[in-house]
């Protein structure tokens, strides 16, 4: 067999694998949301086993992450990607922060805190710049506004690699929260965050890998509620993070007060 024949099969209309790959990945980044295989190959033109190849690879490499689709009404949720785009080297700036951001537990909680409000300020621009949309959504009411921020933080933690699973309320592995920050009865959506991508930092130097992670969660919340140049939503929605509530999870909570 020469090697013209091995153009004529099934596949002579596809482009080479790592020019294909990088098709889907650029697909995939172009797509606010999380997107499906099905809804990938039809706008390829490919077969949908073609895309999952290439997805899975591409989640192997680090590039894309998987999440959970629901779906409207019941059935099981879909798997959609998401593209990696937010990445830090968090062991180099975990210790350098450890050293750099005071001499105690607090003032080295309170400064990465505010640094965490900060990154989620310019992720948050860089992203509107990126694909022009300012995410306005209009809200009716409490619930709603409370539905967008939480999707839209879920979201945000999804393209870091957090594993996260938005959730309405408490449920068997989310134990009630202790630190609600406010009187029971509050409306709240959770989400477990099933992979942090720096656990074993998070372990040797919580004070500043959570504090960062509590200031990105608020300030997303934050910027979530000011997009688009509107007035601040009332009730506010405030944020509250349980590092470790089981060795693999933790818990952010946003809580319309």
């Amino acid at each position: 067999m020469d090697e013209e024949s091995d153009t004529r099969g099934p596949r002579r209309n596809f482009l080479p694998r790592n020019r294909q790959r990088e098709r889907v990945l650029r697909m995939v980044r172009e797509h606010e949301g999380a997107v499906d295989a099905v809804e990938l190959a039809s706008q390829l033109g490919v077969h949908v086993t073609t895309v999952r190849f290439h997805l899975d690879a591409l989640c192997d490499d680090g590039a894309i992450t998987r999440t959970r689709m629901n779906r409207p009404g019941a059935g099981r949720p879909r798997t959609g990607y998401l593209a990696i785009e937010e990445r830090v080297d968090y062991r180099t700036l975990a210790d350098v922060l450890a050293m750099e951001l005071g001499q105690t537990v607090q003032t080295r909680a309170r400064r990465a805190q505010h640094a965490g409000h900060e990154w989620a300020t310019r992720m948050t621009a860089s992203r509107s710049a990126g694909t022009g949309d300012s995410g306005h959504t209009p809200q009716s009411d409490a619930d709603d506004a409370l539905d967008h921020a939480a999707a839209r933080t879920t979201n945000a933690f999804a393209r870091m690699g957090f594993g996260p699973e938005l959730v309405s309320a408490p449920g068997p592995s989310t134990p009630p929260s202790t630190d609600s920050g406010g009187p029971a009865g509050e409306r709240e959506r959770i989400i477990r965050l099933h992979a942090c991508p720096v656990r074993d930092l998070a372990r040797s130097h919580p004070e500043v890998v959570c504090g960062v992670h509590r200031g990105l969660l608020q300030g997303l919340l934050d910027t979530s509620a000011t997009e688009g140049n509107r007035k601040p939503q009332r009730p506010a929605i405030s944020a509250h993070l349980e590092p470790f509530v089981e060795p693999e999870l933790c818990v952010a909570r946003l809580v319309a007060g």
